[in-house]
């Protein structure tokens, strides 16, 4: 009867004992001057800390054409991001180059900025989600 007991144990506790990832689910609106940002290609990357090394993969979303977006685990696939501080970038799909050191050409639009696409935008994900992921940009 121990033997069977210590088994059981000792599965429940290799198994992690049912643990989810502390993945929530995270959307927004992007929008450019007051307008829905169409087309806008949303990634994530949460930030390291000191107790959090490897603190997940990315996330990645795509705007419609209300400017919505709904983020993406990289790996796994599922809808979401992990819970804590995040680094964001925020480009036009439809880049085609650079050009000068702080415009990116966008076809069939203005020069894109690149302050947003560099890393410097920042989410906080908290452990309960959010529906309200929100960028307000401007072009200036």
């Amino acid at each position: 009867m121990h033997y069977v007991l210590a088994a059981w144990v000792l599965a429940v506790v290799l198994s992690g004992c049912g643990t989810k990832p502390n993945v929530v689910t995270v959307s927004g609106i992007v929008l450019l001057d007051g307008k829905p940002m169409v087309g806008a290609s949303i990634n994530t990357q949460p930030i390291a800390t000191s107790s959090k090394v490897n603190p997940g993969s990315g996330s990645f979303g795509k705007t419609d054409n209300e400017g919505r977006y709904t983020l993406e685990l990289v790996d796994p696939s599922m809808q979401g991001a992990w819970v804590g501080e995040h680094r964001v970038t925020i480009t036009q799909a439809s880049e085609v180059g650079y050009k000068s050191s702080d415009e990116m050409t966008i076809s069939d639009g203005p020069p894109w900025p690149t302050r947003y696409g560099d890393g410097s935008l920042r989410l906080t994900v908290p452990p309960e989600g959010m529906d309200s992921a929100n960028f307000d940009l401007t072009l200036k």
